[in-house]
């Protein structure tokens, strides 16, 4: 069956602001993976925060990357990505009072 022939919702100058913003995100995340003044240093606990942050910004641009069609399965996406954010967040402030 070929879909070509079936109209696309045009993607929308907000869309086209997500997804330079998710691509700025992810790549701000593998600066924080690789950035010396991490946590690291208190085991493999301090690796959670990389991974939620990575994973974060990685549904948020998975998330801008869908087609408009796709409503339902992007409010998941940025969602999913807020809770990311906010364990990743809460990871890093537990980790901060750490010693």
């Amino acid at each position: 069956m070929d879909h070509s022939n079936q109209d696309r919702e045009p993607v929308t100058t907000i869309l086209k602001t997500c997804r330079i913003i998710g691509v700025v995100l992810v790549i701000a995340a593998i600066v924080y993976i690789i950035w010396p003044g991490d946590f690291d240093s208190k085991g493999i606990v301090g690796y959670v925060d990389d991974f939620m942050i990575f994973m974060a910004a990685f549904t948020f641009a998975h998330g801008s990357f869908q087609r408009p069609e796709r409503r339902y399965i992007r409010r998941q996406l940025y969602m999913l990505s807020s809770l990311f954010a906010l364990l990743g967040l809460c990871w890093i402030i537990m980790l901060a009072f750490i010693q």
